[in-house]
């Protein structure tokens, strides 16, 4: 923005003396009043076209800018989504799998109190 604001007030600047620069010019040269008139007529229109096609181009220039700047911004939050959704996923698998892994050490665990019940009770019948 510091850039923009510089380069505004360097082509003010040069404009502002360019026309000041015309006129005094003018008043010097050694020519009828309707023929000065119609010089400073002529060259203030086209220094105000000058500064209208230069401050199209300072415009654009910034419009481009914002432009690309706002594809760049983009395409990093992107890139950083995408990183979150496999991280996520990632996560999820590992989650998923602890929990399986768990449930099956549970159901070992039942199967096994299952089998030591059934052998307490094979062993008080054969006492009996």
């Amino acid at each position: 923005m510091a850039l923009i604001n510089k380069t505004k007030g360097f082509f003010i600047s040069f404009l502002l003396g360019g026309a000041i620069g015309s006129v005094i010019a003018l008043l010097y040269a050694p020519k009828q009043g309707k023929l000065l008139r119609n010089d400073i007529s002529r060259k203030t229109n086209e220094l105000i076209d000058d500064g209208r096609k230069k401050t199209s181009d300072i415009i654009n220039g910034a419009k481009e800018f914002a432009d690309s700047t706002l594809d760049n911004a983009n395409e990093v939050l992107n890139t950083g989504v995408e990183k979150i959704a496999r991280k996520t996923e990632k996560v999820k698998e590992a989650i998923k799998s602890g929990v399986n892994k768990y449930k099956d050490e549970i159901n070992s665990g039942n199967n096994q109190k299952s089998s030591d019940l059934e052998n307490a009770e094979n062993i008080r019948r054969e006492r009996s």
